[in-house]
């Protein structure tokens, strides 16, 4: 499955020629430019905007594994598809209710750790699938589900503690097992997408009871 898979992005990349750099790139400087607008001036509006750019490349995400289907199966590429459009659904519903609030972090452990994240899947994921041998159009660029998903992790840690808990636990769930399913049939730059989802996992338990169990809000701390 994973060498299927793996076939299925080389013939997407070639079928959509330079657009397959193109397109990762303005998904990569939007969500930039909006995590700027919302560190600097953190407010709903601004959180809102970049969840809707992150739900959009999800939808982005889910068609392409869609058109792959000739490579892993169709009912592989569906539930991918599907999958991805749900974690899509997840994000409108945090647009309409603002589960999830972005700011900077201010604990120093979840800043570090969600910069890192951020900064791994969007950056440093294609080249360390290149330091691994795997060279275009052999590779997937942010846009795709394990570089995009290691990000949004990273988002969500960086938000605690109030955040989207069903979708946080979900993705991190799903990193470490898509991750490492990857990762040991051959696709070795996924152990980066397992991590990710073991931090997501670490930090649900290590926050718990200030996520799931936060105290109440003093009136008109964020608008």
């Amino acid at each position: 499955m994973v060498e299927k898979t793996l076939e299925g992005i080389v013939w997407l990349n070639g079928r959509m020629g330079v657009y397959s750099l193109i397109i990762p790139l303005v998904f990569a400087i939007i969500v930039l430019i909006l995590l700027g607008r919302s560190y600097r001036n953190p407010s709903t509006k601004n959180s809102r905007l970049l969840l809707s750019a992150y739900a959009i490349i999800y939808i982005y995400s889910g068609g392409t594994i869609l058109t792959g289907k000739a490579f892993m199966g169709t009912a592989v590429a569906w539930s991918g598809a599907i999958g991805l459009w749900l974690i899509a659904v997840f994000l409108i519903l945090d647009v309409v209710f603002n589960w999830t609030e972005i700011r900077p972090p201010e604990q120093t452990h979840l800043k570090m750790l969600s910069y890192a994240l951020i900064f791994a899947g969007i950056f440093f994921y294609p080249v360390l699938e290149m330091l691994l041998g795997f060279t275009y159009p052999r590779m997937v660029f942010f846009g795709a589900e394990c570089p995009t998903t290691i990000s949004l992790i990273g988002l969500f840690i960086g938000s605690i503690p109030k955040v989207n808990k069903p979708l946080f636990v979900l993705i991190s769930l799903n990193a470490i097992v898509t991750g490492s399913y990857f990762a040991i049939n051959g696709a070795a730059f996924d152990y980066l997408y397992a991590l990710a989802g073991i931090l997501g996992v670490s930090m649900l338990i290590f926050h718990f009871n200030d996520i799931f169990r936060p105290a109440i809000p003093k009136s008109g701390e964020y608008s």
